[in-house]
C-alpha cells in the first residue's frame, strides 16, 4: 500500500459557490466552515415474526450549515448576510448553491477547462446569527435547507459552469 493511499481528503478539496446575481461566486474567503448533513429520514417497522425491527430510508433533509466573517466585498458572503438583514422569505431567501468534489476530475483539468463531480442544490437561506463583540470581527451563521433533490453533474471551475448529467470521475466506480 503507498502512502497516497492512506491520504485522508483535506477539506480545501471540496469547493462550494453560490449564485449571487447571474455567476457563481466561491465560497472561500471568509468562510470559516461550510458543512454538510445529509439527515436521512427512516421509517421502522417490527413484522410480527421478528423481534428486530427493519429501517428504510425514505427521504433526505440535507442542510449545509455555515459560519462566515462578515467581509463585505465577498458576494457569497453578502447575499446571504442580506437575506437576514432584509428578512427574506420564501423564493426571495433562496439560492442556486453547488458542491464540487476537486478531489474527483472527470477528465484532466487545465488552463480553459477544469471540470469536476458536482451536485447542484436549491437551497432556502436561514440566517441565524449576525454577531461580534467589540473589537472582534462580525460574523454571519446559518443554514442553507435542501428545496427538493440534488441535482447530479459536473462543475467547469475556469467557466463557473454546472452541466447536469451522469458523469464519471477519477474515483467513480
Amino acid at each position: 500500500m503507498s502512502n497516497t493511499d492512506r491520504k485522508a481528503l483535506i477539506r480545501n478539496k471540496i469547493a462550494d459557490y453560490l449564485k449571487v446575481e447571474e455567476t457563481f461566486e466561491l465560497m472561500g474567503t471568509g468562510f470559516k466552515s461550510v458543512d454538510e448533513s445529509p439527515s436521512a429520514q427512516t421509517d421502522s417497522t417490527t413484522y410480527i415474526n421478528e423481534t428486530g425491527s427493519s429501517t428504510d430510508i425514505v427521504s433526505y433533509e440535507t442542510e449545509f450549515s455555515y459560519e462566515a466573517d462578515h467581509i463585505p466585498s465577498q458576494k457569497a458572503i453578502t447575499a446571504l448576510w442580506k437575506d437576514g438583514r432584509d428578512h427574506h422569505t420564501g423564493g426571495d431567501a433562496q439560492h442556486e448553491y453547488i458542491r464540487v468534489d476537486l478531489y474527483n476530475p472527470i477528465g484532466t483539468p487545465g488552463d480553459t477547462t477544469a471540470e469536476y463531480k458536482a451536485r447542484k442544490f436549491t437551497v432556502a437561506n436561514e440566517v441565524s446569527d449576525y454577531e461580534g463583540d467589540g473589537g472582534e470581527k462580525v460574523s454571519v451563521s446559518g443554514t442553507l435547507h435542501a428545496v427538493g433533490d440534488p441535482v447530479q453533474g459536473k462543475f467547469d471551475t475556469v467557466a463557473k459552469t454546472f452541466t447536469a448529467g451522469d458523469f464519471t470521475g477519477l474515483y467513480d466506480a
